[in-house]
């Protein structure tokens, strides 16, 4: 037998995760890597199958053709990384009702002047929209807080409707809740609009981290999700939570907040560098405390599921489906090439359209360059050098520290965040909390998935849900 280019990874369990470029996985026992190495098989029949079968290793007299089988995967992988499907999102308003520990909008305040959109450029937004991509489109209205200018919002869904034909596209607003009101709560039943929320844990935590006058803004969003739920449907609200340091010992508080309000899935992050969050050094955390939380969490929904409550954690949803499910290409930090552009098209409050969220957030830190492809009267998508430049260098498997990491072929890049931090879009990969939180990500969930059947079996069907 002969071995085809691979890497691999120890788990803490101690077995080891092995992958090709192409994405073909298994894992090995310690003792089975060590005979693979120094003699291109194990002494296990089974094993040897199993690694020819996931292209580890070919016959002499199929090599050839197990290299064509490695490109021809790898090529087709690519081309579905590069297809454009992106999320389109809208700023009616960088002003914000909220003043946020760790925001990374950088915010301006509720009252602020010049920081809103211009009613005459909607048509124009959605004219571009529709000449970008087809049906179904996906329209993502953020802020600041938009529901400060909910007659905006109004605007842009009745703009979507005349332009791309009511039906044909998903409309979500993410937003505090603290503004919802019977007037906008019936608008949203009406038209089918859904929402998307911050949840941070019990009322402490939340209300430490998202600051609003009274300290009400736990009360505001459990009164509002509920609302929801009652009026529009339990599928009609989402929540995301950003875990800072008041979290990290209460996991379980997390759940119960979630329970609390009938909610049975979330979706856990930790804190962003980008805006405010960077300059907040009384949140900063490494990624190995956020690990040891999030293992702690997952357990506890694991021991949720057992007891026959659902429950769904959706960053370990993504994380495996990258890995069990083929197809899945649709999560833009987990691309590669990046999601930048491909994923997202960003229309801003200022006129301006970017490539991400994150480069909205670039142009605020670095302002002498021009992160932006264009305004939405003059979109240059293929024209602009600096965004072939970011795309082009995205590829992680070119990158020094990802082309021999196992996970590389269902990781991404974050051409952004290595802007902000070493002004260039490649990065040192050793000193990345990107790289370090996806890496530890996919260690602990692979480590779960092939060390306990009950695990697997609860991953592997988030994987393909």
């Amino acid at each position: 037998m002969k071995l085809l280019p691979f890497s691999f990874d120890q788990l803490p369990s101690g077995s080891y995760f092995l992958s090709n470029m192409a994405g073909f996985h298994t894992f090995l026992k310690p003792e089975y890597l060590f005979e693979l190495i120094d003699f291109g098989e194990t002494s296990c029949h089974e094993e040897n199958a199993r690694l020819e079968s996931k292209f580890i290793t070919s016959s002499e007299i199929n090599y050839d053709v197990a290299q064509g089988v490695l490109c021809s995967s790898l090529a087709k992988k690519t081309l579905s990384e590069l297809q454009f499907s992106p999320i389109f999102m809208i700023v009616p308003t960088l002003r914000c009702d909220h003043t946020c520990t760790y925001c990374q909008v950088s915010r301006a305040p509720e009252n602020a002047d010049g920081y809103d959109l211009n009613p005459e450029s909607i048509p124009k937004i959605l004219e571009t929209i529709k000449s970008l991509a087809s049906a179904p489109y996906k329209i993502e209205i953020q802020g600041g807080e938009p529901l400060l200018r909910f007659d905006l919002v109004k605007q842009l869904y009745e703009e979507a409707v005349a332009q791309l034909g009511k039906g044909n596209f998903e409309f979500v607003i993410a937003t505090s809740l603290s503004l919802l009101d019977e007037n906008i709560m019936q608008w949203a039943k009406d038209n089918k609009v859904h929402f998307s929320t911050s949840l941070d844990g019990d009322e402490l935590v939340h209300n430490k981290n998202r600051i609003l006058a009274n300290n009400s803004s736990f009360h505001q969003v459990k009164r509002a999700v509920q609302a929801i739920q009652q009026e529009l449907g339990h599928g009609s609200v989402a929540t995301v939570t950003t875990v800072t340091k008041e979290l990290l010992e209460r996991p379980e508080a997390l759940i119960e907040a979630h329970l609390e309000l009938g909610l049975h899935d979330m979706f856990v992050r930790p804190i962003s560098p980008y805006g405010f969050a960077n300059t907040n050094a009384s949140d900063d955390y490494d990624v190995a405390n956020y690990i040891q939380f999030y293992e702690q969490l997952l357990k506890e929904v694991f021991r949720l599921n057992s007891a026959g409550t659902q429950f769904i954690e959706h960053s370990a949803s993504i994380h495996m489906k990258r890995i069990l499910n083929p197809g899945f290409s649709q999560y833009a930090d987990l691309k590669s090439p990046s999601g930048f552009i491909l994923n997202s098209v960003l229309f801003n409050f200022d006129g301006k359209v970017y490539g991400s969220d994150e480069s909205r957030m670039l142009q605020r830190v670095l302002g002498k360059i021009d992160f932006s492809c264009g305004t939405s009267d003059s979109i240059k998508l293929l024209e602009s050098s600096l965004y072939k430049t970011i795309i082009s260098s995205s590829f992680n498997m070119l990158h020094p520290g990802c082309d021999t990491c196992a996970y590389q072929p269902f990781c991404g890049a974050d051409p952004c965040q290595n802007i902000s931090l070493y002004g260039e879009p490649v990065g040192d990969k050793s000193k990345s909390h990107f790289c370090q939180y996806h890496k530890m990500m996919f260690r602990l969930l692979l480590d779960l998935y092939n060390s306990n059947t009950q695990y697997r079996d609860l991953l592997g069907s988030w994987a393909n849900d």
